[in-house]
């Protein structure tokens, strides 16, 4: 940590311009931790930033993680960039009411912000305790996470954890805020749809620090895009790949195919490949729950019955309620009834179901099964591109 105190209450904070000779002058006088008052070392090793620590191995309820100089750097640079903010800025406050010490809070306007910058582990438990915490103190929080944590697998595809998903959530399942320091930059990520378990598409928007703005950082605008062609070439790699490692959910979507319809696992059809903003909210693969919903349209589209989205949602819950498809969040409803009225919406954009009232489809007449890999490959360009 980077504040102190004298023995008659004097602050001190290392995170602005001390050099490590600086620094070690202040080791002639003794410091106390803010929150518990034991008594603090100055550490000035090779690697990390000087720094407090607690001289005895102690509970401080100011502490939660121990920090690695990554985290120490981005905690300052942050802290110094909220100062070029025109922010009433706090480093490392301790918020009695919550029992939690954030790493940064800003005061700008009527807005109470609570900075962390998370680079450890965190479990969901630790997560929506500390979130609600600093909310019923007064603070609006921002996590941050620490850009190491973010694997870019192709040029629009990444592997996001739980770990990942848990900060999702905190943010109104916009985007995740990342930050490098040795970078010296925010990057985001948004418009995030999952393709399968560890492999989603996302847009990664990089926002130096220098150029940063506070309301840019904490209040982004809400977008959503995919790039059909990339969603596509995602969709080829499934099909040139796919059956070696199936997990339980999927192995059923497979043999489920094969049983009514003799489609092997690679020649699955495109309409289980689309790609909808809400589809965050199934833990399963895309091509779970959207076969799933195929399974059933195909089912009603042969017997020339009506399909209403109602019941589409209907069916859907059954198959989470039956353990069929993993859910991300738990109960949402709402969540489910937008993913699916979305996949609707995009199978009549593409003439594929007809709205005859409002929520209620028919299939049109293009509603064929391809009989052969070119005509698979021919709808595959037809949704997606290239």
């Amino acid at each position: 940590m980077f504040s102190a105190v004298t023995a008659d209450g004097k602050l001190i904070q290392l995170a602005g311009s001390y050099s490590k000779e600086k620094a070690a002058e202040l080791r002639k006088k003794r410091w106390f931790c803010p929150v518990c008052k034991s008594e603090l070392d100055i550490k000035l090793g090779r690697e990390k930033l000087p720094h407090f620590a607690h001289k005895k191995s102690r509970l401080c309820p100011g502490e939660s993680e121990p920090e690695s100089e990554y985290h120490l750097e981005g905690k300052r640079q942050l802290f110094l960039w909220l100062k070029t903010q025109g922010c009433s800025v706090s480093l490392e406050p301790y918020l009695t009411s919550a029992g939690q010490r954030p790493d940064l809070t800003a005061e700008s306007g009527e807005e109470r912000l609570a900075f962390e910058f998370q680079c450890a582990n965190l479990s969901a438990d630790s997560l929506k305790s500390r979130t609600a915490g600093l909310k019923n103190a007064g603070y609006r929080p921002v996590w941050i996470i620490g850009a190491k944590r973010l694997k870019r697998l192709a040029a629009q595809f990444f592997r996001l954890s739980a770990f990942h998903w848990q900060f999702f959530e905190v943010h109104s399942f916009s985007s995740l805020l990342f930050y490098c320091p040795d970078a010296r930059s925010f990057y985001r990520l948004h418009s995030i749809t999952p393709f399968y378990t560890g492999y989603s598409y996302a847009c990664l928007t990089a926002i130096p620090l220098h150029k940063a703005n506070l309301k840019d950082i904490c209040h982004p605008e809400g977008r959503h895009s995919v790039r059909l062609p990339s969603w596509g070439r995602a969709v080829a790699g499934f099909r040139n790949k796919s059956g070696r490692f199936l997990s339980e959910d999927a192995g059923l979507i497979r043999r489920l195919f094969y049983e009514r319809h003799q489609v092997a696992f690679p020649f699955l059809p495109s309409e289980v490949f689309i790609p909808v903003s809400a589809g965050f909210v199934f833990a399963s693969p895309v091509f779970v729950w959207q076969g799933h919903l195929y399974l059933r349209l195909a089912e009603l589209s042969k017997k020339g019955a009506p399909i209403r989205l109602s019941g589409m949602v209907h069916d859907l819950r059954q198959k989470i309620r039956g353990k069929e498809i993993r859910m991300r969040y738990g109960s949402q409803d709402s969540l489910i009834g937008m993913a699916v009225k979305q996949y609707a919406d995009f199978l009549c954009l593409q003439d594929f179901l007809r709205e005859i009232e409002n929520e209620v489809y028919m299939p049109s007449s293009q509603w064929k099964r391809p009989q052969t890999a070119e005509e698979l490959r021919r709808r595959d360009l037809l949704f997606f591109g290239e």
